[in-house]
Parts: structure tokens; C-alpha cells; sequence
């Protein structure tokens, strides 16, 4: 398919939805999870760091609505942080993706 072809085919997509397009959506960009004790929490002070149990550099994992729909990574843009995205997953992979984290 070419540029115009595919351009064509993203417009008319869109004019079907054009009465949905400003409705806003959540968009989290999970970077990592711990568990802490309340007794590990109250010790935190500015400066504390906590530990995120993930490798660094690794694929944070992006949510639309707390369901998720792509990876990506995190980067600096302009002085702030900012999300590259890396994968948007079809609904096949998201359910294999759950079946993996349970």
C-alpha cells in the first residue's frame, strides 16, 4: 500500500469516529511496582530511594484506560521525561500478556 493509499485509508477512519475523537482517555506509563512494609514507608524521607524490582533500560508498559496497549521506553525529550513508543499490541498478545503475569 502506498503513502497516499494508506493516508487515505487513516482519513476516512478517522471521519467515522470524528464525533469520538475529543473524548479524553488515561494514559499511564507503568515504570515499575514494589511492595513495601509501612514500616520500610514511614522511614522514606526526601531523598529515599525504592527499588522498582525491574533491570533498567528495560520496556515500560502503556495503559489506555488501565488496559494496556503497547510498550515502550522512556526517554528525555526537551528537558522532560517523555515515552517512545516501542509496541502496540494486538488484543491477542494482551491476553497472552495476562496469562504471563498471572
Amino acid at each position: 500500500m502506498t503513502e497516499t493509499e494508506k493516508k487515505f485509508v487513516e482519513e476516512k477512519l478517522l471521519s467515522n469516529y470524528e464525533n469520538l475523537l475529543d473524548i479524553g482517555v488515561d494514559f499511564i506509563a507503568e515504570l515499575g511496582t514494589t511492595t513495601l512494609s509501612l514500616k520500610e514507608m514511614l522511614k522514606l524521607d526526601k531523598g529515599s530511594l525504592i527499588d522498582l524490582e525491574k533491570p533498567a533500560g528495560e520496556s515500560v508498559e502503556l495503559y489506555i484506560n488501565n488496559k494496556i496497549f503497547g510498550k515502550g521506553e522512556v526517554m528525555v525529550y526537551e528537558k522532560n521525561l517523555a515515552i517512545r513508543i516501542n509496541e502496540i499490541l494486538d488484543s491477542k498478545t494482551v491476553i497472552q500478556y495476562f496469562k504471563r503475569e498471572n
